[in-house]
């Protein structure tokens, strides 16, 4: 399947009208201005649209993965899971800013598998193939985390707890959050 998104501008909305749209931060019959849209195309056809609401708050980074058949999407204070097939739209709060997305291609580790890691500015979620949330840890740090490495069953990464600059390394277990023992 050749599916991809992407942020579209407000420009490029218009030409996304016949698209099936959801919406994050509010109900689909909302009247609400989005604040920003996902397109997802399947092939050279614009199939549907996610608008995002100013409810789910402002960050300076945004993100938007195609990880098997499912759309995460990262973006103000929120992390969505969307399934093109069965048309489920799953959002998720964060405690504070969205950071970063992190997939087995970013970790260059295998052993994340089709599993997605979301950083917001002070914690890490873990969601399996599926899309359904596994764990979430909160309290790594004030101001951003940053996996760097995966390896032996443990997540290696940064948390700032100090801006600028002061961070701190954490190691967390893949399966279950935890923090490692040394």
């Amino acid at each position: 399947m050749n599916m991809r998104a992407t942020f579209v501008t407000a420009e490029d909305v218009g030409d996304r009208r016949n698209a099936d749209r959801f919406v994050l931060g509010g109900s689909s019959d909302s009247t609400a201005s989005a604040v920003a849209a996902v397109g997802i195309s399947l092939g050279s056809e614009a199939n549907w649209r996610v608008d995002l609401l100013p409810v789910v708050g402002h960050s300076c980074f945004q993100d938007v993965r195609r990880v098997g058949e499912l759309i995460y999407i990262g973006y103000g204070e929120q992390v969505a899971v969307f399934s093109p097939r069965t048309g489920d739209l799953a959002s998720h709060s964060l405690d504070g800013y969205f950071g970063r997305l992190f997939t087995s291609s970013d970790t260059e580790s295998l052993e994340l598998g089709s599993s997605v890691l979301v950083a917001s500015a002070t914690e890490l979620l873990r969601f399996d193939g599926t899309g359904q949330l596994l764990w979430r840890k909160s309290g790594l740090g004030v101001d951003g985390v940053i996996v760097q490495r995966i390896q032996d069953g443990q997540i290696f990464g940064n948390a700032e707890w100090d801006p600028p600059g002061g961070w701190e390394p954490f190691r967390l277990l893949l399966d279950s959050g935890e923090a490692c023992r040394s």
